[in-house]
């Protein structure tokens, strides 16, 4: 190459920037630029980042955000949050030994499979946005039982807020004292304040003005509920159509049976294993023909005791069954007040049949084969409409305690029960003596509470409301149905049952102002087809209510609020 063409070569180059000088000057560059966007990308994912974390770590994302909304009203995660942990707290303390049967309180509960079936079995309300679906867990059910709580506390705090509903004094005063425990709660155990418990017992987030908010809307739908409830009137004839048409249900019954067991004899039969072929024998203890047959030829002897005789020489069933079986035989069952929904429920099907036969008649008797076992015996003494009045009381129980547990009480065993009672008595009459004082005194010494919730028996305010003649222990029952009683009698009367001996102090409430029949019709009975006229007209309004008010959940906003 001539060096003019050399020179021209290096111009070229020059021109064209191919030089290695330029091209190495152009690789950094193109280095740097693309560097410096990687950083940039980086520099904005750890921004991002510290923004999630910052936003983890305070509560913008648990009370700042929109987490669900039902109609117009808008809720966020801290607010669901203490929706989901009453439903758990509730639940926890409604069940309390048998939470076992459940859950296991030491795992988390989205890493527990809910069992819709089991928890249909034991009762367990189940929300329709969850039933028959797959997969669930415990959290899912609870996440669902808040959202049907929001959803219902919603739609009646808006609709008795319209009608002009609003926070009572006493309501006010209530929610006040349930603050102030917040608050000497945190401090007796150390916790920063109030606050910070709310956050403790409800989530995070919730805090005092949470908890107060939510309560006060949550009382105001509760009135509002109770009052419509109430509301429903019904005319003589509607309760008694209604009561008609679900007698079997209703109805009072008064029978006894005893089940005349046949013996097991020792029989051997042949086995063959399904795999191998193999035939072995194998013994056993069981019934056999020839033993039902002698059952029921005794159950039929007992029968035809009972029924010889004149009646002023009659014998009892009790002593028939002892004339035929001896003194070891035992006691028949017997059901003077049996309503029918026990007996169609929960007593044996044939006898359950015979004895809700529209056909039976006081002194009906009859044999029933209980299929491998042996033969019922049973004795039908009556049936009632229930047209008949009832008594509403409260009392206080103290039990006797068993120290030596012997089996028995002891004359100073019942002395120490019948002392405590009398010093209970004395506070109520040196204090006011009011029913509302009572009422309090029910709450700090009766021992007629639920085992498992702590909670008074009788209705939500410790009454017994709507009871029959016959159905208390004897001493009890004699003083509440006595025609001279008036609001506010007062006394201590001994009682005992194969359960407890002790002693009530009784205030008696009134003679209640409708029939047993009517209030039956009117309530009906919980976990029958007879729901009762209040419940289907309740239920009608409640759901039309509800059925203008749509949930929503913000998923996203959910999804990093994790519970």
């Amino acid at each position: 190459m001539s060096a003019s063409q050399d020179k021209k070569r290096r111009q070229s180059e020059r021109a064209e920037g191919v030089d290695k000088r330029s091209l190495a000057e152009r690789e950094a560059a193109q280095k740097a630029k693309k560097e410096r966007r990687t950083w940039t990308i980086i520099g904005i994912v750890i921004a991002v980042l510290a923004v999630i974390i910052i936003l983890l770590n305070t509560n913008l994302l648990y009370t700042g955000t929109t987490a669900v909304t039902i109609g117009d009203d808008e809720y966020t995660n801290a607010e669901f949050q203490y929706y989901y942990y009453s439903a758990l707290s509730n639940f926890e303390y409604n069940y309390g030994s048998y939470l076992s049967f459940f859950f296991d309180t030491s795992v988390p509960l989205d890493d527990q499979e809910f069992d819709e079936s089991m928890a249909s079995s034991f009762g367990l309300s189940i929300p329709e946005s969850i039933s028959g679906a797959e997969g669930l867990t415990w959290q899912d059910y609870f996440s669902a039982l808040a959202l049907d709580n929001m959803q219902e506390v919603t739609a009646l705090y808006n609709a008795a807020v319209a009608e002009g509903y609003t926070l009572s004094e006493e309501d006010a005063a209530t929610i006040d004292e349930t603050i102030a425990s917040f608050e000497t709660t945190a401090s007796t155990n150390g916790w920063r304040d109030g606050d910070a418990y709310a956050s403790v017992v409800y989530g995070k987030g919730v805090d005092l003005d949470t908890v107060r908010e939510q309560m006060e809307r949550a009382t105001i739908a509760g009135n509002y509920s109770q009052d419509v409830f109430d509301s429903f009137e019904y005319t003589p004839e509607e309760l008694s159509e209604y009561y008609a048409e679900y007698r079997d249900v209703f109805d009072t019954f008064d029978f006894a049976y005893y089940l005349v067991s046949a013996d097991t004899v020792e029989t051997t039969e042949t086995v063959v294993d399904e795999e191998t072929g193999e035939e072995t024998e194998e013994t056993t203890e069981a019934v056999t023909d020839e033993t039902m047959a002698e059952a029921m030829q005794t159950a039929e002897d007992i029968l035809t005791a009972y029924e010889s005789g004149t009646e002023a020489a009659a014998l009892s069933f009790a002593e028939a069954i002892t004339e035929v079986l001896g003194d070891e035989a035992g006691e028949p069952s017997e059901y003077p007040l049996a309503q029918g929904y026990y007996v169609s429920m929960y007593m044996n099907d044939n006898i359950a049949d015979w004895v809700l036969d529209s056909a039976r008649e006081s002194g009906d008797t009859t044999v029933i084969e209980n299929e491998g076992t042996g033969y019922y015996v049973v004795v039908f003494n009556g049936r009632s409409d229930n047209n008949v009045e009832t008594v509403s009381f409260r009392h206080i129980l103290i039990e006797a305690v068993d120290e030596d547990e012997d089996g028995e009480y002891s004359e100073e065993e019942l002395s120490a029960a019948l002392d405590e009672l009398e010093g209970i008595y004395e506070e109520w009459q040196n204090g006011e003596a009011t029913e509302e004082s009572f009422y309090e005194l029910q709450q700090e010494y009766s021992d007629d509470v639920n085992s498992s919730t702590g909670q008074l028996y009788g209705d939500e305010n410790g009454v017994y409301t709507h009871i029959l003649e016959g159905s208390m222990v004897e001493e009890l029952d004699e003083f509440i149905f006595d025609p001279a009683r008036e609001y506010g009698d007062t006394a201590i009367v001994h009682g005992e049952s194969s359960s407890y001996n002790g002693y009530h102090l009784v205030y008696f409430v009134c003679v209640d102002d409708e029939p047993y029949c009517d209030y039956l019709a009117d309530v009906g009975v919980s976990g029958t087809e007879a729901e009762g006229l209040r419940n289907i007209d309740y239920s009608a309004w409640h759901d039309e209510l509800l059925s203008g008010y749509t949930v929503s959940v913000n998923s996203f906003i959910n999804w990093f609020a994790k519970l």
